[in-house]
């Protein structure tokens, strides 16, 4: 059974768009480098908030998405949009 991830993130005030540029880079870099265990990473931007952004993932497998979390591409990642992020909901779902 596949994994999904849905992240709901509150970004600073002013700040969304330097977060979601990073996050498409970091979603295509994902899909990319994780070829075959990623198979979707969408970032939405809903037009109801200025400082909300919801990432979509699908993993493989649990194994897969523990693998990108450990991955040195997710730590620059989160190294680069830390000071970015005000707040984090994360929902681990089964596909």
């Amino acid at each position: 059974m596949a994994t999904g991830l849905v992240v709901l993130l509150e970004i600073a005030p002013g700040r969304r768009d330097e977060f979601v540029e990073l996050a498409r880079a970091h979603a295509q870099r994902s899909l990319a480098l994780e070829e075959g265990r990623c198979l979707n990473f969408e970032v939405y931007v809903p037009v109801e908030s200025e400082t909300q952004v919801i990432l979509v993932e699908k993993y493989v497998d649990d194994d897969a998405l523990q693998a990108h979390w450990d991955s040195a591409h997710m730590a620059a990642y989160l190294a680069r949009v830390s000071d970015l992020i005000v707040s984090r909901t994360r929902y681990r779902c089964q596909v």
